[in-house]
C-alpha cells in the first residue's frame, strides 16, 4: 500500500472515532426530567410538569362545565418526581393524559367534611362499638353550612333555633320552657383539597340536606292519603314512631294535623349522620295519679270488697331538666318539686287474711312513684315495636311497685344485656309484667308479691340511655310468646 493510501486510511479512521466519540458523550450527557408514577408504577417521562397539567385542564372541559370550576388537577395517586437522567423516552403531554384518563381520576379543588363517628353499644352483649366516619365533599363551604342548618330546623323550629342563638328566649315566669344547649355531639371538621372526580361532591344544598337526614340519597318510600287516615295510624302500620313520621315530613308539625285524601307523604326511616343535642330547662303543671291502697279485713269475707275512700289526684309543679338526641327524648332529671295539691289514696278494703297471688285484672296500679313521666311510648320507634312504655321523672334509685299481686318469676340481677337488672311477675291470672333497667333488686323468684309492693329501684342498668323504667304488661310470659299490650290502656 501507497503512503498516499496509508495516510488516507488514518485519516478515515481518525474521523469516525471522534464521530463516535462525539455521539458517545452526546448519548450519555445527563438531563432534567420528570419521572410520572400513577398508583405506583411508571407510566413515563416528560419534560414540563406545567405543560401536562395544562393539558389536562384544557381537556377535561366537561369537568369543569358540570362543577363550574376554573381547573381540574391531576389524579390523588399520581406522584410526578423531578430526576436527572439519560437515556430515557419522553412523552408527550397527551401520551401522559391518554393513560392516565383510563386508570384515574381527575380532581378538583373544594372542601371535605369529616363527621367523626361516636362510641355506641352493642344491644347484644354491651360491647363498645366505633362508628365509622363519615365523608362529604362539597365545592362551596355555604352548601354544608346552609344543608347543616336546614336539618337542624327539622329536629328544632327554626323560630326556637333562632332566639336560642340570638338570646332572646322569654323567660319562664310561672311554666313553660327554653333552650339551655344546642351542639352537635359528633366532632366536624372541615378541610380544603383536591378531590376525586368519582366521589359523589354536593352542589344542591337540598340534596346534602336530604343526605344527613337519611344517609342516602335514594328516594324514600311514599303513601297516598286515603280517606279517614290520621297521622298515628299511618305511621304505626308503617313501623315508625309518630315522632320519626312527624321528622321525615317536617312540613306537619303535630300527630293531630288533618290529612287529606290524595296528600303523598314521606315513610323513610330517618338516618341522621350526626347527633343533634338539645337540652331543655321544663317548669310545667303535673297532674299527680294518686295511689290505690288495698286493706285486709279478717272479718270479711274472701271475694268481698268496698272502697273505704275514693282517690284524687294531686297537682305539682315540676321543674325538669331534658335532653334530646336528633328529635327523641334521652333523658329526664327532675330538679324541683313543688306540690300545689296533695293526693289522695284510694283505700279499698278487702277480705282476706293472706296477700293473695292472684292478681286483679280490673285493678293495676303505677309502678313508678311520683312525679313520673311517660318518655317513650309503646308502639313503633327506629324501626322496630317498642314493647312497653318508658317512665321517667321518679329519678335514680326511686322506688319501683309490683303492679299487681303475682308470684315473682324473674329476678335478675347481673345486668344482662339489653334489660339490665329487671323483674317478671306472674299474676297467676294470664298477665304478666316486666320492670327493666332497674339499679336494685329487691325481690327473689318464687316470692309472693302484692300490689304496691316496693320491688326495686329505677336506674339505668343494660341498654338504656338514661333513668328509666322500661314498663310491659302481656299476656303469656314476655318474649316467649306472650303478647304485649299498651299498659296506658290498663291505667
Amino acid at each position: 500500500m501507497s503512503k498516499k493510501n496509508i495516510l488516507y486510511v488514518l485519516l478515515s479512521l481518525l474521523i469516525s472515532s471522534t464521530i463516535f466519540l462525539v455521539g458517545y458523550q452526546k448519548a450519555t450527557k445527563p438531563v432534567e426530567l420528570y419521572h410520572i408514577y400513577l398508583k405506583g408504577e411508571t407510566i413515563g417521562y416528560i419534560k414540563n410538569k406545567e405543560l401536562l397539567e395544562d393539558y389536562i385542564d384544557k381537556e377535561q372541559y366537561e369537568l369543569k362545565e358540570k362543577y363550574n370550576v376554573e381547573k381540574v388537577f391531576l389524579p390523588n395517586d399520581l406522584d410526578i418526581v423531578k430526576e436527572v437522567t439519560y437515556g430515557k423516552k419522553i412523552s408527550t403531554e397527551k401520551d401522559i393524559y391518554e393513560k392516565i384518563k383510563g386508570i384515574s381520576p381527575f380532581t378538583i379543588s373544594g372542601y371535605i367534611i369529616t363527621i367523626k363517628g361516636l362510641e355506641s353499644v352493642s344491644d347484644v352483649d354491651g360491647s363498645k362499638i366505633i362508628q365509622p366516619d363519615k365523608k362529604i365533599y362539597v365545592i362551596d363551604k355555604d352548601v354544608f353550612t346552609k344543608a347543616l342548618k336546614n336539618t337542624i330546623n327539622i329536629f328544632i323550629p327554626e323560630n326556637d333555633y333562632n332566639n336560642f342563638i340570638n338570646k332572646t328566649q322569654q323567660e319562664i315566669k310561672d311554666v313553660g320552657s327554653l333552650i339551655e344547649d344546642i351542639y352537635i355531639k359528633n366532632q366536624i371538621t372541615i378541610s380544603s383539597g383536591r378531590i376525586s372526580a368519582e366521589e359523589n361532591i354536593f352542589t344542591d344544598y337540598e340534596e346534602l340536606n336530604r343526605y344527613l337526614l337519611f344517609g342516602t340519597l335514594d328516594k324514600q318510600k311514599e303513601y297516598v292519603v286515603a280517606a279517614g287516615d290520621s297521622i298515628k295510624e299511618i305511621a304505626y302500620k308503617n313501623k315508625l314512631s309518630v315522632n320519626e313520621f312527624l321528622i321525615a315530613n317536617p312540613e306537619l308539625t303535630s300527630e293531630n294535623n288533618l290529612l287529606y285524601e290524595g296528600q303523598k307523604v314521606n315513610l323513610g326511616l330517618i338516618n341522621p349522620q350526626f347527633s343533634l343535642i338539645e337540652e331543655d330547662h321544663i317548669v310545667e303543671m303535673q297532674e299527680d295519679a294518686f295511689e290505690t291502697k288495698v286493706e285486709y279485713d279478717d272479718s270479711i269475707l274472701v271475694g268481698y270488697e268496698n272502697v273505704k275512700q275514693e282517690g284524687v289526684n294531686g297537682l305539682s309543679r315540676i321543674t325538669k331538666k331534658v335532653q334530646k338526641q336528633n328529635g327523641d327524648i334521652v333523658s329526664v332529671v327532675v330538679t324541683k318539686r313543688e306540690i300545689i295539691k296533695q293526693a289522695i289514696p284510694k283505700i279499698i278494703v278487702k277480705g282476706n287474711k293472706v296477700v293473695p297471688n292472684v292478681g286483679n285484672v280490673g285493678l293495676w296500679r303505677w309502678p313508678a312513684s311520683e312525679p313520673s313521666c311517660v318518655t317513650s311510648p309503646f308502639g313503633w320507634r327506629w324501626g322496630k315495636h317498642h314493647n312497653a312504655v318508658d317512665i321517667s321523672c321518679s329519678g335514680w334509685g326511686s322506688p319501683i311497685y309490683a303492679a299487681n299481686n303475682g308470684t315473682v318469676e324473674v329476678a335478675n340481677n347481673s345486668r344482662p344485656w339489653p334489660n339490665g337488672n329487671y323483674i317478671v311477675i306472674n299474676h297467676n291470672n294470664g298477665f304478666y309484667t316486666i320492670y327493666a333497667h332497674l339499679e336494685d333488686v329487691y325481690v327473689t323468684e318464687g316470692q309472693t308479691v302484692s300490689m304496691g309492693e316496693v320491688i326495686g329501684t329505677m336506674g339505668h342498668t343494660g341498654n338504656a340511655t338514661g333513668t328509666h323504667l322500661h314498663f310491659g304488661i302481656a299476656v303469656g310470659f314476655p318474649d316467649r310468646g306472650g303478647i304485649y299490650y299498651n299498659p296506658m290502656d290498663f291505667f
